[in-house]
């Protein structure tokens, strides 16, 4: 192989998401020169309206996935260890449905199995009393009991922005805002692309050894036919959040969906309740943001009401929505993305690699299959790569400020050894949560110096949750956030202005109710 002498980088990352940021975490870590760029914001995509789920995948497992809810599971586990307060566990519930799949003794195996693969012990049987307790408005007559089992959540926006934060911290460079115009071929090879500056519109040619592409539901149009007739098949997830002060959920549970069977979760999460997923095939124009249908806010509001069928939550009730889409791999052979497992795809030609398909948990895991592909274009890497993903953090007693415990260790997983200079930074009164939410100005004005702002929706949807948190997309604590945006942004008044009606379009049109017809 050529060793690309003369090149810029030794690797070009495509793709500011979960995978391209654990792409070049475990690149860095190698000891490679990597630069990645995203033509919008940091975990625009899929990778800031996922489940929020870190888990092995029960569903794989039943479908005898063993080997990816193998890999899932061990993810999951040094998630937990390595990112306390950014990943936690947390207890979910399994309704056994009398007369329906599966009997409480296959179900059992299969619980045995999935903590026997984790290397933990954490499910039990329950009856239909101990659902109540938890519960107490279930409508357990068609149960039979079920199973308590833990598995984990994330903010994955947070997630995928620690893992850049940590490789800019050993060298790389990331870039938002940055489209790839074109690849840069020499001789039937890739060797770099032209890229695009969005704030100003100027062009450059940057040079690779080697260029990943790991855009995601996007990956066909820089990689080519994928290999084995495979295809990728867009999938959306929507999600409704809703005010846990009505409709509390103490612990995840999954509910069987009375019109097709369907296991649908509801949780909590950041202080709110989640309700999801859908699984529809997503027809839409991928370079427009997801949105929820109407049919999906009838779907997912039904399944609620086995909850509490008396005060069960109608539109009204939600505070925002989200829809992710998921890039599903179809083979061949299998044309159903019913039927389609989460695992990854990774294809190469000369100077490229490319990659699609897998879930959030495994993000490390298939970053190391892209690394052993992109290892021929590049050598032996400087460093050995049996490593931490995160970094051992020791920040617990060195807030400059006492804080609440929960406060301190939100603030540790999302930053690491940041977050003393989080809260050194700001002022007395940005430490104070912002209304009821987990989140608070000090982090607002953090992200605005340090992480890449570029728009009002960057801090409000992704560096913060903000406006997934509090209604019409936080509109109400605005008048806050616009003088730190005009002191660390040099935002005129009419900027402001301007970013704040952008912003509340895209909530509107992305994050609100959706309107038309239920059958839509």
């Amino acid at each position: 192989m050529s060793s690309g002498s003369g090149a810029d980088w030794d690797i070009l990352v495509i793709g500011g998401g979960i995978t391209g940021a654990g792409i070049l975490r475990e690149a860095t870590l190698m000891g490679f020169r990597a630069l990645l760029v995203e033509q919008g914001d940091y975990a625009w995509g899929t990778s800031s309206r996922s489940s929020k789920m870190v888990h092995g995948g029960l569903r794989y497992l039943a479908a005898g996935k063993i080997s990816l809810t193998r890999h899932a599971l061990h993810e999951r586990e040094r998630l937990l260890h390595e990112a306390p307060g950014l990943v936690e566990r947390l207890p979910y519930y399994y309704p056994l449905y009398r007369k329906r799949f599966p009997p409480a003794i296959a179900a059992g195996a299969l619980f045995w199995l999935y903590d026997r693969l984790a290397g933990v012990d954490d499910h039990r049987r329950i009856d239909n009393g101990d659902l109540e307790q938890v519960f107490p408005h279930l409508d357990t007559e068609p149960l039979n009991g079920g199973y308590r089992y833990t598995d984990a959540t994330t903010d994955d926006a947070r997630l995928t922005l620690r893992l850049l934060s940590e490789s800019i911290k050993n060298g790389a460079v990331a870039r938002n805002y940055t489209r790839v115009v074109s690849l840069l071929r020499e001789q039937g090879r890739t060797v770099g692309a032209m890229l695009r500056d969005a704030l100003d519109n100027s062009e450059r040619r940057v040079r690779a050894r080697v260029v990943i592409n790991a855009t995601g539901a996007w990956a066909e149009r820089f990689g080519g036919k994928m290999p084995n007739a495979a295809r990728i098949r867009p999938q959306r997830g929507s999600h409704l959040v809703l005010d846990r002060r009505h409709f509390p959920a103490p612990a995840a549970i999954f509910l069987m969906h009375p019109d097709d069977g369907r296991r649908v979760f509801l949780y909590p999460w950041e202080g709110r309740t989640v309700v999801g997923t859908t699984d529809i095939p997503h027809q839409d124009d991928l370079g427009t943001a997801a949105r929820i249908k109407p049919a999906e806010l009838s779907y997912l509001l039904r399944v609620t009401r086995q909850l509490d069928g008396e005060r069960a939550p109608g539109p009204e009730h939600v505070i925002s929505t989200w829809s992710g889409v998921r890039p599903i791999i179809l083979s061949g052979r299998n044309a159903s993305p019913s039927r389609a497992s989460r695992e990854h795809m990774v294809w190469a030609e000369e100077g490229l690699v490319n990659c699609s398909g897998g879930k959030l948990t495994t993000f490390h895991h298939m970053a190391k299959d892209v690394m052993k592909r992109a290892l021929p274009f590049l050598g032996t890497p400087k460093n050995d790569a049996s490593h931490r993903i995160f970094p051992e953090t020791g920040v617990s007693a060195s807030f400059s400020t006492p804080l609440d415990t929960g406060l301190s260790r939100k603030l540790m997983g999302r930053f690491g050894d940041d977050a003393p200079r989080v809260v050194g930074e700001a002022r007395p009164e940005e430490l104070e949560h912002v209304q009821d939410t987990t989140f608070t100005l000090a982090e607002v004005r953090w992200s605005l110096r340090y992480e890449s702002v570029v728009h009002l929706d960057d801090v409000m949807l992704r560096r913060t949750r903000l406006g997934l948190l509090l209604p019409n997309g936080g509109a109400e604590i605005l008048d806050a956030i616009e003088p730190l945006c005009r002191e660390l942004l040099g935002w005129s008044a009419g900027t402001w202005v301007a970013e704040r009606e952008r912003y509340a379009d895209i909530v509107r049109r992305y994050y609100s109710l959706p309107t038309g017809r239920a059958e839509d």
